[in-house]
């Protein structure tokens, strides 16, 4: 009988061990943020050096640079495919005229020498309503 009770509270003790253990990890999810707004101009296609766009949503002075990389999945019209290489549709270089988008960004946090920006994480061509 006691060595039941034993084997119960150690069995007890791991299991609060492991849940505080789990508790006190790091989190590593990412949930991209929807950015609507107007992209003003585009450096290159994705996927070439120094490709990216110049873009203006409401509550920022001036213009955000976000760096195009490859691949960026992109979406056309609403409940359209999901393109997964290529240069999205909307995004036309050295094109004069706005055009108005949602961008789905994350905050990349800088690791040793690796760099930390917004990164670009989905594109959909035309500027959501929700």
């Amino acid at each position: 009988m006691q060595e039941r009770a034993r084997t119960w509270l150690i069995g007890a003790v791991l299991i609060v061990i492991g849940v505080l253990v789990g508790y006190a990890l790091p989190q590593n999810s990412v949930s991209p943020k929807s950015e609507v707004g107007k992209i003003m101009s585009v450096h290159g296609s994705i996927g070439s050096a120094g490709a990216g766009i110049e873009f203006k949503t409401k509550g920022v002075t001036g213009l955000v640079h976000y760096a195009l990389e490859d691949p960026t999945p992109w979406q056309a019209k609403p409940n359209g495919a999901w393109h997964q290489s290529g240069q999205p549709s909307c995004l036309v270089p050295d094109s004069k005229t706005p055009v108005k988008v949602t961008l789905g960004v994350i905050s990349v946090h800088a690791v040793g020498s690796a760099p930390g920006n917004p990164m670009i994480v989905w594109i959909e061509c035309y500027a959501s309503t929700s």
